[in-house]
């Protein structure tokens, strides 16, 4: 799998993300029932299978303009996003440490949070592999990584890398520059520091989002 998608291909898609963000904000998105409801059934999904614990230190990386972590009150929250200074004037949730930056070089100690959340972000980034090995760097031993992302098997799985691939050559400004199947999602996982985590569906997600949920190795 390729390590890392051009500079001039990350910049496309970033302007295109702040493009969805601005929309979101116009339409009260974050607000919406169905979007609130969303939050709440993931988080119900990840605490059977790693319970939040008071005064944890939980980063959420590249939230946009809502994040999960408005539905875990109890924790010491932090955000980190490349548009952080463009999202919190639209709206991003206050009372939260929101820092700018990337995923890839993150601006924060080693082993400082108990839990990470990549939330629909990994098919969005410059280079998937060292940005977990940077989770990982900034995770305490056995700490949470929630992972949610598209998934493709078979025929799909290629046929969607061949045409990222073609588009990229094109110049198109594509906001998804990664592709991913659950094997190769979880090879990536175990190779930058993390534990063998099986895939599991969302409840009122699309069918293929998935999501892992993995511990960082001591």
């Amino acid at each position: 799998m390729k390590r890392a998608v051009g500079p001039e291909v990350w910049h496309r898609a970033q302007t295109g993300h702040l493009e969805t963000w601005v929309g979101y904000a116009e339409k009260r998105v974050a607000e919406a029932p169905e979007r609130i409801a969303a939050w709440r059934a993931l988080l119900e999904t990840v605490e059977a299978r790693a319970p939040t614990k008071p005064g944890e230190r939980v980063l959420d990386i590249g939230c946009g303009l809502d994040t999960v972590l408005e539905f875990l009150p109890e924790v010491s929250r932090y955000t980190l996003d490349p548009l952080a200074s463009q999202l919190v004037p639209m709206g991003l949730t206050p009372g939260i440490r929101h820092t700018a930056g990337v995923f890839e070089s993150l601006p924060f100690p080693d082993q400082t949070f108990d839990r990470v959340f990549l939330l629909n972000v990994l098919d969005h980034v410059r280079a998937a592999a060292e940005g977990l090995a940077e989770i990982a760097r900034v995770s305490q031993p056995g700490a949470v990584l929630v992972v949610s992302v598209d998934t493709f098997a078979g025929r799909r799985y290629v046929a969607k890398r061949l045409h990222k691939w073609w588009g990229r050559m094109r110049g198109a400004r594509t906001k998804h520059p990664w592709v991913f199947s659950v094997p190769a999602l979880q090879r990536m996982l175990e190779s930058t520091g993390f534990e063998p985590a099986l895939p599991e569906r969302i409840p009122l997600a699309k069918p293929r989002r998935t999501l892992f949920v993995s511990r960082r190795r001591g």
